[in-house]
């Protein structure tokens, strides 16, 4: 009988399976599209809460939504240890 516990993976284990990743950019696979377009227009380092949001919003897959989303999250750590807002 298990309790559904699964340990973290080791460092090795992460490295095997990076070994057989995908290496691409995120961005590489919405390349050449309008959403990528319009995304090339603006710095997501210094674009607003609203403008990342909708970029979000509008991403046309998974992997450059979890991109943008890794970037917002950097921008609110940044926004807690600096007291800038976001």
């Amino acid at each position: 009988m298990t309790d559904g516990f699964k340990p973290f993976p080791t460092a090795i284990e992460i490295a095997e399976q990076s070994a057989d990743a995908d290496c691409t950019h995120p961005l590489a696979s919405v390349e050449g599209t309008d959403w990528h377009h319009e995304f090339e227009l603006i710095d997501p380092f210094i674009a607003t809460r609203k403008e990342l949001e909708e970029l979000w919003l509008t991403a046309p897959n998974r992997r450059a939504q979890d991109w943008l989303t890794g970037i917002m999250d950097t921008r609110r750590m940044y926004a807690v240890v600096t007291g800038n807002p976001f």
